[in-house]
């Protein structure tokens, strides 16, 4: 598996660059790594060196308008698996596109990844002359092909056939997505070409001609993880294509769960392939972006950005600071104005509608909650690679304002000239009995009313 890739002189990658991946440890999510990044900022071009790990280089070539020009039109890659182990392959020195390698690896074909690229578009009508053949098979006939964005996964078909040999392993996966009242099976047209069937309880039958792009989504991804060994790897370009919410949270559910004991990379652009979880354990967050010098440049968080992050998750007090909206932290463009909460955000939102003022920034504070927090957003800013950036502290919070604005001279640190963005009266709360002790914990003697309780919950989603 793959530890970390320094790439130079690919595309946009006119600097040497790492990129580090996550390695799996047996936890949830633990083999994870997640590539963001705005559109055009390198994310398929790192895709692209992954590829090729473990390849043989005498079927590598990257043709003109793959080398970067400021690197004279050399391209070199350095992989280092997780036993630090390494070795690079590079352009040759006398010019052109062959590949060529200083060190003598013993490859292992088994180790190549597999990669789902995000064009996931296969021939409605299958041909069975194509030859049965293993996951390795396909992904060495895959890797041949040096483009990265083809209209349609070329050698696919070869998979759809070995989906009905292995169908039970295959469905133990698709279901963990699919409802399971969706049968699929391989049918023959009377032109003797073959094509997959759908049958719903509810719709009837239909073909693979009329399937919603998410569907067969589903169904690619499934692909992907249903034969995967132990230690293999597996990169998927935006999972989250033409997908329901609620699927992307199936789909992110069974990443976690493979995961553990694979290595997981997805790209991606939705705030739903985003986990807490898997950064507790050991996953990786990788940003992509075009620095201020216009060359692409790759961050990642820091330990201290995931142990502010997970202990915030785990403040039982705030649950909503880093739910769903706080993903957005990692989709944001520059100019980024941190304010102390979300009412701060909804307020200035509001004065700024209101008064006509346009301002070139978006303001963010879901996982705030408070002055004591900016200094720590700010820190996974700064590690992320955002180089315009404010913090707004209320008027009564001068201790915190001044010893920001002195650690972060580089982005710009204001106060307001009140206590608070509103006016706020004191209150005060009558004592209320809960299901849970203040400290969240379940009381004792109450566990047989609680069960009883969510027994009832549970039985009402198991009627059909």
């Amino acid at each position: 598996m793959l530890k970390e890739i320094i790439i130079c002189g690919l595309r946009g990658f006119s600097a040497e660059k790492k990129v580090n991946f996550a390695i799996p440890n047996g936890e949830k999510g633990s083999g994870l790594t997640i590539l963001v990044g705005g559109n055009n900022t390198g994310k398929t071009t790192i895709i692209e060196a992954i590829k090729y790990y473990n390849f043989d280089v005498s079927q590598i070539s990257f043709s003109s308008g793959k080398r970067n020009q400021s690197t004279e039109g050399k391209v070199h890659i350095t992989y280092v698996n997780e036993e630090g182990e390494q070795y690079t392959i590079h352009t040759k020195e006398t010019g052109g596109s062959q590949v060529e390698t200083d060190e003598s690896p013993d490859f292992d074909t088994k180790g190549i990844p597999y990669i789902l690229p995000s064009r996931r578009s296969v021939q409605y009508e299958l041909n069975y002359g194509f030859y049965d053949s293993f996951r390795w098979d396909y992904i060495n006939n895959e890797n041949v092909n040096n483009k990265v964005r083809k209209p349609t996964i070329e050698n696919f078909q070869q998979r759809i056939f070995k989906w009905e040999k292995q169908k039970e392993s295959f469905n133990k996966v698709l279901y963990k997505i699919l409802d399971n009242n969706l049968e699929w099976y391989i049918d023959q047209n009377d032109n003797g070409n073959y094509f997959l069937a759908f049958q719903s309880y509810k719709s009837g039958v239909h073909t693979s001609e009329g399937i919603g792009d998410g569907i067969w989504s589903i169904f690619t991804i499934a692909d992907a993880l249903y034969d995967a060994e132990e230690g293999g790897t597996i990169v998927i370009d935006e999972p989250e294509l033409s997908l329901h919410p609620q699927y992307q949270k199936r789909v992110m559910k069974l990443l976690l769960e493979e995961s553990t004991n694979k290595q997981v990379i997805i790209s991606t652009h939705s705030p739903y392939f985003i986990s807490w979880e898997a950064l507790e354990n050991k996953g990786i967050i990788n940003r992509s972006f075009k620095n201020k010098d216009g060359e692409i440049d790759v961050t990642t968080l820091s330990d201290e950005n995931v142990k502010f992050i997970c202990n915030t998750v785990r403040d039982y007090h705030n649950p909503h600071l880093w739910g769903m909206d706080a993903k957005e932290i990692f989709f944001l463009e520059d100019n980024i104005i941190i304010v102390e909460g979300q009412e701060d955000v909804i307020s200035f939102n509001k004065l700024i509608k209101e008064l006509n003022i346009s301002i070139n920034a978006s303001f963010f504070g879901w996982g705030a909650g408070g002055a004591g927090k900016i200094e720590s957003i700010l820190h996974i800013l700064d590690n992320l690679g955002y180089e315009r950036v404010m913090a707004i502290y209320d008027g009564d919070k001068t201790d915190e304002y001044e010893k920001c604005k002195e650690k972060y001279k580089q982005y710009k640190i204001v106060q307001i000239w009140k206590d608070d963005i509103r006016d706020k009266e004191e209150k005060t709360i009558p004592y209320k009995e809960g299901v849970l002790s203040k400290r969240f914990k379940i009381k004792e003697g109450t566990e047989p009313e609680i069960k009883e309780f969510l027994e009832d919950v549970k039985a009402y989603f198991l009627e059909q």
